[in-house]
């Protein structure tokens, strides 16, 4: 499902947070939002999950449009086709059990009583949990398994779009490759439109197909990471971070005096430079 900001603003307490964004997220791809604290990244999320409005221009959600005045379809409806995941997913749990949380979500959205538990096993299967976690506490759990939890939870119910905020806080490498796998599968098997909200330019870098750079509401740019890294000097004056591998890539560029491609992967960067040495 596509998203397109279409010179989206929003005022808050008289204060301009957004400021005449125009932005596309492709469907079926992993977006990325970056940029300083009260960059706007929570911002965009709220206008998505109807928290918040326009105050002008508009968003289309796939054929769902939002302005100021609202969403002229049914709100269940379209909440069923978004689904978020916060950067403290624990903030979202209210019961004593997995089972219960599944089944306050699927309940709202009135799927079949027959068929949840094969929803819910399912969900737990893609991000390859057991079924027995449903028997647990969720406020038992490891940060690591609080996200994948919450996750299974939106997997449940089948959203066509995953808003995912600081996916990465309280992960070690591990938990990040494990992350980067299962969101690329997401993708790649199932077709879901990602859009993260991230401080970790490293992780961003490995997963992202493309994009969105805010500072103090305002859009940098939007495009794929390596038309946004060509000229990583204009980020940095921002004062925008860039990943190790982007900074690495420009220092060893200036010092070879070559002109060095972008590259995500470090082996493939560790070829690039040797094939320019």
């Amino acid at each position: 499902m596509e998203i397109k900001f279409d010179h989206v603003s929003c005022v808050m307490k008289e204060k301009n947070i957004l400021q005449d964004l125009t932005f596309k997220v492709d469907s079926g791809k992993i977006t990325a939002i970056i940029g300083p604290t009260a960059s706007g990244k929570t911002t965009i999320f709220d206008l998505l999950k109807l928290k918040k409005l326009p105050k002008e221009g508009s968003i289309l959600v796939g054929k769902e449009e939002i302005t100021q005045r609202g969403i002229f379809s049914n709100v269940l409806e379209y909440n069923s086709k978004i689904a978020y995941i916060p950067s403290h997913p624990e903030s979202n749990f209210a019961y004593d059990s997995i089972l219960k949380e599944f089944f306050s979500v699927l309940e709202k959205y009135n799927y079949n009583p027959a068929k949840r538990r094969k929803h819910m096993e399912d969900a737990l299967e893609i991000v390859g949990l057991h079924s027995s976690y449903l028997d647990k506490d969720p406020f038992s759990l490891s940060s690591g398994e609080a996200r994948l939890i919450s996750l299974a939870i939106a997997l449940s119910y089948n959203p066509q779009v995953l808003l995912w905020d600081e996916p990465t806080i309280g992960l070690d490498k591990e938990g990040k490759q494990t992350l980067i796998s299962l969101l690329t599968r997401l993708k790649s098997r199932y077709k879901k439109t990602i859009l993260l909200a991230s401080h970790d330019v490293d992780f961003i870098n490995q997963i992202a197909d493309s994009l969105i750079v805010l500072k103090e509401g305002k859009l940098l740019f939007t495009g794929t990471k390596k038309e946004a890294f060509k000229d990583a000097n204009k980020l940095i004056e921002e004062g925008i971070d860039l990943p190790k591998m982007v900074l690495f890539e420009k220092e060893v560029a200036k010092r070879k005096k070559v002109e060095l491609n972008y590259q995500s992967d470090r082996n493939d960067l560790v070829k690039e430079i040797l094939r320019k040495s």
